[in-house]
């Protein structure tokens, strides 16, 4: 079943507000083992300054039975301009309706730091509702365009998974998680004045002002022979 976007604007905790998540923190942890949350950055093109736009996947990998997902990516706001973000297929896969946040880009002045967080609104399974997808799947995907040259870190933060399962106190059961950032090369353009052309028009100048130099001082001399 295709994932549907909330057609309202909604907070990161308007979306928990749905699953009765109280903040997508307040949750217990499951005790077994620790789910991932990545981000993978593309490996077969070169990045140039002033390019095409940059599609950057934030990945998850061994779930259990996933219901909602929060995340923040900080980048560099001089190499990086945010484009947008959207869910990926993996969240809905198994039929739970997928509701999202209104994404938000936070300027910290050289940084920015990308906000986003998507809920599935069935039930909880022990109370009837659909399992979550198992395994590994792409959560988001992250938009840039490439406007300076350099490296940007892609460091994720405030990575959180939470399973369509409730405790025996009904808290929503978050997984441990662990996080893995990267980083994006981007080659600068330059932009300035190649040095061979430079250092030729120098060349120019200098024979250009000693030669009126000299043609002032021959005009002086034979003035003065006069």
């Amino acid at each position: 079943m295709k994932s549907r976007r909330a057609t309202q604007s909604l907070t990161l905790a308007a979306v928990a507000t749905v699953l009765g998540l109280f903040g997508l923190g307040a949750g217990v942890f499951a005790q077994d083992g620790a789910a991932q949350m990545s981000v993978r950055t593309p490996t077969d093109i070169e990045i140039k300054e002033g390019g095409e736009d940059i599609r950057v996947e934030v990945l998850t990998s061994d779930v259990t039975n996933l219901a909602a997902f929060q995340f923040s990516l900080k980048y560099d706001r001089s190499i990086l301009q945010y484009k947008g973000v959207k869910e990926e297929a993996f969240l809905g896969s198994t039929g739970r309706p997928v509701m999202c946040s209104d994404p938000l880009d936070e300027d910290k002045g050289d940084t920015g730091v990308v906000r986003f967080a998507c809920a599935t609104t069935a039930a909880p399974v022990s109370l009837g509702g659909t399992a979550g997808p198992n395994g590994s799947g792409t959560l988001a995907e992250v938009v840039f365009s490439p406007v300076g040259g350099g490296t940007s870190p892609l460091d994720l933060s405030e990575a959180i998974l939470v399973a369509a399962e409730i405790d025996e106190k009904g808290d929503p059961v978050q997984m441990k998680t662990s996080m893995q950032g990267a980083s994006l090369d981007v080659i600068g353009t330059g932009g300035g004045i190649p040095w061979l052309i430079v250092g030729s028009a120098v060349g120019v100048a200098i024979v250009v002002v000693g030669g009126g130099g000299g043609l002032l001082l021959s005009r002086r001399l034979r003035a003065a022979a006069k």
